[in-house]
């Protein structure tokens, strides 16, 4: 179990691996920093106030767990101490925004997103035919919620015609916003809501980093563990790899006939899922199945990941600090002419593709999915390859 006193004692040997301390030029995003803060709080040397402003500059990235010689774990610390301070009155503006909005909806923009997914998808979208549960999430559901809706489609075509959406009456979120900001109670009922629903379901798929570390980790650490199998959607489509690959040849036999070129692709390995899922060569595996080619990371290797900024709702409770997180991130890399780089978490698309230049298109995998196999299957391309029986069975 990691010990906040090592942190708050630590001549901060983790200093330069920090994102936001090095893209914001902020010496109080340091994990040591945050953790004396918490620390100074507790002995009633600082308000909790100031206390709550300091440990809600993380994005839970995890970068500091490479030079930490007691592997401690940071953002695991940090949501202890942002609900202590959330119990002690202590909340930060740009938290209270969220929190505002998750009362007024359900979910961290304050927008009706479960309306926005019915008025793209369709009823038979919503059916249950098989215990898999696509949870899109509020990120992808906020900006992308016409390829939610498009890539059920993609998912017929390959044979899966057993994944549903979350049913019409179910909230959109998980409850990540609320966790993120300290406020326990309300995570807690936010679970309650949703816990039986996914424990009826054999395997939930997400493409949200923060949706599928929130089921995976925060669930459990309140005692309310998920029994379905919890996946990253590339995870699950893995399970379809060579289906995959049939749409992906008709997608490049498309191009050959339109006479149009492929795309630079890029991945941009996003914090949420290599670091913290330890889940990122999915992705890699998913697009060689879909292009014939193993893409090329954005970072200096996949292992070198850089954090987009906007981890834990970051760039939704401090977006200002975000923004020059992410713009850190990209510093100095060749982004090359009408590239697709594609985010492996929902999280980074926004912030990313307002810190690169508009001639490169920033996407997460489902965006990716949609527009790489989605004209071919709209053209009727279908998967010739059986699916194996266990993949639909309702067991």
């Amino acid at each position: 179990m990691s010990d906040p006193t090592l942190c708050s004692l630590c001549p901060r040997m983790c200093r330069y691996a920090c994102p936001v301390s090095n893209g914001a030029a902020d010496e109080t995003a340091t994990p040591t920093a945050m953790i004396q803060a918490w620390k100074e709080a507790q002995a009633g040397r600082l308000s909790w106030k100031a206390a709550a402003d300091a440990v809600s500059r993380c994005t839970g990235c995890m970068a500091c767990q490479a030079p930490c010689e007691f592997d401690q774990d940071v953002p695991s610390m940090l949501y202890q101490a942002r609900a202590q301070a959330w119990t002690n009155g202590g909340v930060p503006d740009g938290a209270q925004l969220l929190h505002k909005h998750y009362l007024d909806s359900g979910n961290p923009y304050g927008e009706d997103l479960h309306g926005a997914m019915r008025e793209h998808a369709s009823d038979g979208d919503f059916d249950r035919k098989g215990r898999v549960l696509f949870w899109p999430g509020c990120r992808l559901l906020h900006d992308a919620p016409a390829d939610v809706a498009a890539l059920m489609d993609v998912f017929r075509a390959l044979g899966a015609d057993h994944i549903s959406l979350p049913a019409r009456e179910e909230t959109p979120c998980c409850g990540g916003p609320l966790r993120a900001i300290g406020d326990e109670a309300g995570f807690q009922v936010a679970i309650a809501g949703l816990q039986q629903y996914f424990n009826r379901q054999r395997t939930w798929i997400t493409p949200s980093a923060e949706c599928l570390n929130t089921v995976r980790e925060g669930y459990g650490s309140t005692g309310n563990d998920i029994t379905a199998e919890v996946l990253h959607l590339s995870e699950y489509l893995l399970f379809f790899r060579d289906q995959v690959a049939d749409l992906g040849k008709a997608a490049m036999d498309r191009l050959e006939r339109l006479d149009a070129g492929v795309p630079p692709i890029l991945v941009f390995d996003s914090c949420g899922v290599r670091r913290r899922a330890g889940r990122g060569d999915a992705v890699y595996d998913l697009l060689e199945a879909a292009t014939g080619a193993r893409p090329p990371s954005f970072g200096i290797s996949a292992d070198r990941t850089v954090c987009c900024g906007a981890g834990d709702f970051h760039d939704l409770r401090r977006p200002e600090a975000a923004a020059r997180v992410a713009e850190f991130a990209i510093d100095g890399r060749p982004v090359p002419a009408g590239s697709w780089i594609v985010a492996t978490d929902t999280a980074c698309t926004s912030s990313l593709q307002r810190a690169i230049d508009a001639g490169a298109h920033v996407m997460d995998l489902t965006t990716f999915l949609v527009r790489w196999l989605g004209p071919a299957v709209a053209e009727g391309a279908r998967s010739s390859t059986p699916v194996a029986s266990g993949l639909k069975s309702d067991g």
